[in-house]
């Protein structure tokens, strides 16, 4: 192997170590989020965090009452859908939900595969009371990434404000595989137990 060879080899091996570490770092935040920990998220999440992990920085914010700084995350989000995004958010925050609803749709048109624009989307439309629309944009942030944990949440408790019992149940179990350690495990428990006279 040439020294070119040898140092395009050591490039690349670098650039795919902080790629691994990148997505690494954006699972823990995922994670700390879904386990309650939301100090810890914003703490870890800079201000030149990719998308995903920003939005969730955001959310983390709104869930410690910090609309400011969470105006702030959802303010990064740049380009494409992800503008509509974090504009939605924003509008939501403000307590606008007619221009959160127009922003949240815009994102799902720009990229319906976009697991954050269904759930901004879902998010909306649960403020709303509009409980049937709300559970098919969380159910189609599921399908966009089956490892977010909170639109299986968001989408069985929108079956259950909508007396779906059985399509809760499968998003509940989901969820409750997906984040053992989250703050409305308990509740979720609860409510299964209740209906299904466990």
């Amino acid at each position: 192997m040439t020294n070119a060879h040898a140092r395009g080899a050591a490039t690349m091996l670098t650039v795919l170590l902080f790629a691994i570490a990148g997505l690494t770092a954006q699972e823990d935040v995922r994670k700390l989020f879904e386990a309650g920990k939301y100090p810890e998220v914003i703490a870890r999440t800079p201000a030149n965090a990719p998308p995903d992990a920003q939005y969730v920085k955001g959310l983390a914010h709104l869930k410690l009452n910090q609309a400011d700084a969470a105006k702030e995350a959802f303010g990064r989000l740049d380009g494409g859908a992800w503008k509509s995004v974090g504009q939605s958010a924003i509008a939501m925050a403000d307590g606008n939900q007619d221009a959160a609803l127009a922003a949240a749709r815009s994102a799902v048109s720009e990229n319906p595969g976009l697991a954050e624009a269904q759930y901004q989307l879902g998010s909306v439309l649960e403020a709303r009371n509009e409980r049937p629309a709300a559970a098919e944009a969380f159910v189609k942030a599921t399908q966009a990434n089956p490892q977010m944990a909170y639109a299986h949440y968001h989408a069985g408790m929108n079956y259950y404000e909508a007396k779906r019992v059985a399509d809760m149940g499968v998003y509940f179990e989901n969820f409750l595989k997906l984040a053992p350690n989250a703050p409305e495990r308990p509740a979720v428990e609860s409510i299964m137990r209740t209906l299904r006279g466990r």
